[in-house]
C-alpha cells in the first residue's frame, strides 16, 4: 500500500483568480522544493491538483515524516499529512481497504469518520462515511461524532482515496515571493522576528536590516535570530542581514539632540536610513516591530510626529500595533524563535530622565536637523551577511 504526503492549501490561495491562482501555486511548490532541499527532505515528487498537493517519492517513512514537518512550516500551506492512498473498485471494497488501514486505529475507542468525496461517483459523502464506520464499527466502543477519540478521515478523488488520522497544521498564509520584497527593522529582540514572520507570511520575501547602535556584539543576536528564522521559515530565496554602523549618529544624538527627544530622534534616524536603502535597493516597504504603546517611543502620539516631520517615500508597515507584549512572547514561541530572541541584550538607551510622549512634529524635525548630515552618511555603508 503506498503513503504519500497530502497537504491542504491555505484557502485565500485557492479562492485567487484564474489568472492569479497558477501563479501562487507555482510559487508553492518553488518554496517547497527549495524547503526540502534546505532541509534535506528525500521525497522525489511535489505537485498540486484540485487545491491539494500532493508528495511522492519519499525514500522512507522518516522521509514522509519529516516532509510534513517542513510543510507545516511552509507559507501557504494550511496543514500536512501522512496518507495512504488506497485505489479501490467500489464502496465496499474501499470500506474493507480503509478497515485494514485504521482497524489498529480505533480499537476499543470511540471513532467517528470524516469522509469527503470529489468528482464523479456513485456515492456520496454521507453515503462513504456511513459504509467506512460501519466497517470500522466491530472493532471499536462506538461512533461518536461530536467528540470522538478517534478520527479516521477519508478523502476520495476520482477512484484514488487517502486515508489518515489527523493533519498537522501549518501556517497559512500567501507563498513567500508573490507579493514583492521588504525590509524588516531587526534588532533581534522579541518584537522584530515576529513582524519579519507577520509580513513573510503575506507572501513577501523578507531580508533584515540592523542597526549597531552601542556595540558590534549586538551583530552577534542579530544574526543569531535572523538564522534561525530564516532556517524555520524563508524559504524560497536566500534572505540576508544587512548591518548599518548607527554608533555615529547616536554619539551624535547623545551630544546635540534635545534629551527628551533623543529616542524619538533615533527611531526617525532608522526610518530614514531604511527608506534610502529600500529605494536603492528595489525593496517596496519597510516594517518595524513597533507596538503602539509599548514604549515611550511608541505612543501613538510620537507615531504622528515621527510621519509628520519626515514623510516617507515607501510604506512603513507595523505589523504588530495592536499586540500586546503576552501576544508578541507568544507568537516567537509559536515561530520557535523565543529562546535565542529573549537572550538579546539592550546595548543603547539613549535618553535619561523624562521621555517625550506627545511630541511636537515641528520640535521633532528641528532635533532631527541638527544630526541629519550623520545620518546621510551612515545611510551609504553597511555590510552584508547571508542568513542560509
Amino acid at each position: 500500500m503506498d503513503t504519500v504526503v497530502l497537504a491542504s492549501i491555505a484557502g485565500e490561495i485557492v479562492l485567487k483568480s484564474d489568472r492569479t491562482r497558477p501563479r501562487f501555486e507555482r510559487r508553492l511548490v518553488k518554496n517547497i522544493v527549495d524547503a526540502f532541499r534546505r532541509e534535506g527532505v528525500e521525497c522525489s515528487d511535489v505537485w498540486i491538483e484540485a487545491a491539494r498537493l500532493y508528495v511522492s517519492g519519499c525514500r522512507n517513512y522518516d522521509a514522509l515524516e519529516k516532509a510534513v514537518d517542513t510543510l507545516s512550516r511552509v507559507f501557504g500551506i494550511h496543514g500536512a499529512t501522512v496518507a495512504h492512498l488506497v485505489r479501490y473498485k467500489s464502496l465496499d471494497d474501499l470500506a474493507e481497504r480503509v478497515k485494514e488501514i485504521a482497524g489498529e486505529w480505533v480499537r476499543g475507542k470511540k471513532f467517528a469518520v470524516r469522509a469527503r468525496r470529489s468528482g464523479v461517483e456513485e456515492f456520496t459523502s454521507l453515503d462513504a462515511a456511513r459504509v467506512i464506520g460501519a466497517a470500522l464499527y466491530p472493532l471499536s466502543a462506538g461512533v461518536d461524532l461530536e467528540n470522538p477519540e478517534v478520527e479516521v478521515f477519508v478523502e476520495i478523488r476520482g477512484g484514488k482515496a487517502y486515508v489518515y488520522r489527523e493533519m498537522r497544521r501549518g501556517p497559512d498564509g500567501l507563498p513567500i515571493g508573490v507579493e514583492g520584497r521588504a525590509i524588516v527593522l531587526f534588532s533581534g529582540g522579541l518584537d522584530s522576528p515576529a513582524a519579519a514572520w507577520m509580513a513573510a507570511k503575506r507572501g513577501i520575501e523578507v531580508d533584515l536590516v540592523h542597526y549597531v547602535l552601542a556595540s558590534p556584539l549586538s551583530i552577534a543576536d542579530a544574526l543569531r535570530v535572523g538564522k534561525k528564522l530564516a532556517r524555520l521559515w524563508l524559504y524560497g530565496y536566500r534572505p540576508r542581514l544587512y548591518v548599518f554602523d548607527f554608533r555615529p549618529v547616536t554619539a551624535a544624538i547623545a551630544g546635540m539632540v534635545d534629551n527628551s527627544y533623543a529616542q524619538i530622534v533615533l527611531r526617525l534616524a532608522m526610518y530614514v536610513v531604511a527608506e534610502k536603502f529600500a529605494l536603492a535597493m528595489g525593496y517596496d516597504a519597510v516594517y518595524t516591530g513597533e507596538s503602539v504603546g509599548q514604549v515611550s517611543s511608541q505612543t501613538l502620539k510620537n507615531l504622528y510626529a515621527l510621519a509628520r516631520a519626515h514623510p516617507l517615500k515607501v510604506p512603513l508597515i507595523r505589523p504588530l500595533a495592536g499586540l500586546d507584549k503576552e501576544e508578541i512572547v507568544s507568537l516567537t514561541r509559536r515561530i520557535g524563535v523565543y529562546e535565542e530572541a529573549a537572550r538579546t541584550k539592550e546595548y543603547c538607551q539613549l535618553a535619561r530622565g523624562l521621555v517625550a510622549t506627545r511630541a511636537d512634529p515641528d520640535k521633532l524635525a528641528r532635533e532631527y536637523a541638527k544630526i541629519e548630515g550623520i545620518v546621510e552618511l551612515t545611510a551609504t555603508r553597511y555590510i552584508e551577511i547571508p542568513l542560509v
